[in-house]
């Protein structure tokens, strides 16, 4: 077999019909695929070994459960091919996703290939993909530049999607009590490593976001520090391989200021009372990383398309949202009692739709 394909299972029963019958019916039929059940408490593992019982290419490991890094460190250990992909029990995938890939990682003799992934929600609802970049071959002495398109693309992000050369995967580990973020660390301890990425445009990966699974708790600041982690690890990572240069800097401190963002809006909706609140808030915006972030954003004018919140007190950036609140609710009463003509010309005025 020429590729190993990794895919990790806890609890997802009722998703792994699916994603077997699209992987049995791949055009690209050089491959194994190994599954490896992290002590699932469901029939998951049933569902695996009845899969395998169709298909001698699908190899079960039972493990017990171990965690999310935990278990993909232990698949290093049965890789035996010369490429390695990824692919989550839960997710589908089109018939081409693996020629695809393996077509242009050898047309290449690249040591990384990348698809475009398309994201969904639980419902149906197609939420985005991978920006499209065509066909792009990035040779080593064009990371600098081309690395952090690719990072603030999200395409570094995860591990589903591509291709891997296995002598340069195999003996990656990442820490055992990393819960978040782990493909990104792995990812980032591969560049280094490589000589070449090519970016393919096909679509074929489908991700669903699952309401009800979640592998990680967004509570309070200890979700920020988790998120933190990551980019700081990114950015280590960078400076290793001297790329950390203005770009790569911009896309990870709109990072850190961006995670920031979405944690405290979190921690506003949660069922904390106001002084936890403001205490989780406090923790984030006055953290070192944040702050250093937040004015090298400000001394260079940079634009991220967002507005970061200034380092404040979390009663401060509590009171300044309540007063937003209160301005948007007296807004929309003054507009529910507008003649119609009006609202329309008030949203026309203000680029909004006028409906």
């Amino acid at each position: 077999m020429k590729l190993t394909v990794i895919v990790t299972v806890f609890n997802i029963a009722e998703y792994l019909p699916r994603f077997f019958e699209a992987m049995m019916n791949q055009t690209f039929t050089d491959f194994t695929l190994l599954v490896l059940d992290d002590g699932s408490e469901d029939n998951s593992l049933e569902v695996c070994r009845q899969f395998a019982s169709k298909d001698n290419r699908i190899k079960v490991v039972e493990h017990e459960h171990v965690g999310i890094a935990g278990i993909k460190n232990a698949a290093m250990e049965y890789i035996d091919t010369e490429y390695t992909a990824y692919a989550d029990g839960d997710d589908y995938v089109e018939p081409d996703y693996l020629m695809h890939l393996m077509t242009a990682i050898e047309k290449y003799n690249a040591d990384l290939a990348i698809s475009r992934v398309q994201y969904h929600l639980e419902n149906g609802h197609i939420e985005g993909s991978f920006r499209s970049r065509g066909e792009l071959i990035i040779q080593k002495d064009e990371f600098s530049e081309k690395l952090p398109m690719l990072l603030d693309d999200r395409r570094l992000n995860y591990v589903y999607g591509k291709v891997y050369r296995s002598s340069l995967l195999k003996d990656i580990r990442v820490e055992d009590d990393v819960k978040q973020g782990m493909d990104t660390m792995i990812n980032f301890m591969y560049l280094p490593r490589t000589g070449s990425i090519v970016l393919i445009d096909d679509l074929d990966y489908h991700y669903i976001r699952y309401n009800k699974r979640s592998i990680t708790s967004y509570q309070g600041e200890d979700a920020y520090q988790r998120i933190l982690r990551i980019n700081l690890f990114i950015e280590n990572s960078a400076k290793e391989m001297g790329i950390l240069f203005d770009e790569m800097r911009k896309v990870i401190d709109s990072r850190i200021l961006q995670s920031a963002s979405w944690v405290i809006d979190k921690i506003i909706s949660s069922d904390s009372d106001k002084e936890t609140k403001a205490a989780q808030i406090t923790e984030i915006l006055n953290n070192e990383h944040y702050v250093q972030a937040y004015q090298r954003q400000k001394d260079n004018l940079r634009n991220f398309g967002f507005d970061a919140i200034a380092p404040q007190s979390g009663e401060s950036y509590l009171s300044q949202r309540e007063r937003q609140r209160k301005r948007n609710t007296a807004k929309e009463s003054i507009l529910a009692h507008t003649p119609k003509p009006i609202v329309a010309l008030y949203h026309k005025l203000k680029g909004a739709p006028d409906n």
